[in-house]
């Protein structure tokens, strides 16, 4: 085992693609915090009327911060402003600002910096148009549900400065580097010692079924507990020749699958609750649905494309 030369290709990997994390994640933090973002609440008034519904400051809320979003929309909910039927509703649109701002402001800069352009477009795109996708029918069904619908008018926005969105920007920056950081050197060590020799000998007839190299674990693995890990991961393989672009996707994927349910009990259930009360169980498992629903679409048009071998 070489501990400084494991250092080195970790310090090596690091360099390319810290700096465009960073950079990422800054600028799509700054662009939300524009006060010009105010000025979408019309427009968005006018595409939630889909779901019978008005509630474009509910939804610039969720653009603003996920947290701002639930504290308005429980709000509404707890003066009986908003029925359970129209919460349900908007808590389904909410998740088109709430995949939007995920994807662009931490997973994307994340997957471009890690991936590379070509795999890191692939999979940003995917994450994008599934999750968009399920939630869209998911409205279309819902709205059935909503006879009369509510206009939302609130002033409980949050406005954020463009001072207050670097300093986010900075301390989302190293809460991401302590995850990502020791996931790369991890990888570097282990395929340092022969460790991906091992793992193959033990699941080659497994993964064999689904086409995967075992490397594919790892990153699985990784990405089960932390995207960011996973997606991390997946780039040292990559950078290693240790795994094709193809696998490395599809590890991902399968990992964003397991991963649903850890973030599910991990976070979104506590939350959900807090702010919903018996009404939260139901949410969380509406979001949930929608995750993994999304993965399950975005692995089987993985699968197409690679049979059409267009990947």
């Amino acid at each position: 085992m070489d501990l400084a030369k494991v250092a080195l290709e970790t310090l090596e990997l690091l360099k390319m693609i810290v700096p465009i994390m960073f950079v990422g994640l800054l600028a799509s933090n700054i662009v939300f915090s524009l006060p010009q973002v105010r000025r979408f609440i019309e427009p968005i008034d006018r595409l939630t009327s889909f779901g019978n519904l008005k509630c474009g400051t509910v939804v610039l809320a969720f653009f603003a911060h996920p947290i701002a979003g639930l504290s308005m929309l429980s709000d509404l909910y707890r003066k009986r402003i908003l029925k359970e039927n129209e919460v349900t509703v908007i808590f389904l649109i909410s998740l088109i600002p709430r995949t939007i701002r995920i994807i662009l402001m931490f997973l994307a800069p994340i997957a471009f910096s890690a991936l590379g352009f070509f795999l890191g477009l692939i999979y940003t795109s995917l994450e994008l148009i599934t999750r968009l996708g399920v939630i869209v029918v998911g409205i279309a069904l819902g709205r059935r549900i909503v006879k009369d619908g509510c206009m939302v008018e609130s002033d409980h926005l949050e406005e954020v400065t463009i001072k207050e969105s670097v300093v986010r920007s900075i301390k989302l920056f190293f809460r991401t580097l302590a995850v990502f950081v020791p996931s790369v050197f991890t990888v570097m060590l282990l395929l340092d010692v022969g460790f991906l020799d091992v793992l193959n000998g033990i699941c080659k007839p497994i993964m064999d079924v689904f086409g995967i190299p075992t490397s594919g674990l790892i990153i699985i693995a990784a990405g089960t507990s932390s995207m960011v890990a996973g997606i991390g991961v997946a780039g040292s393989l990559l950078a290693k020749g240790a795994i094709d672009s193809f696998s490395a996707l599809v590890s991902i994927f399968i990992a964003s699958f397991f991963h649903g349910f850890v973030e599910c009990l991990r976070r979104s259930l506590a939350i959900n609750v807090s702010f919903f009360g018996k009404l939260g169980f139901k949410l969380t498992l509406i979001n949930l649905a929608v995750r993994e629903t999304a993965c399950v679409v975005a692995l089987t048009i993985l699968l197409t494309l690679h049979r059409a071998n267009l990947i």
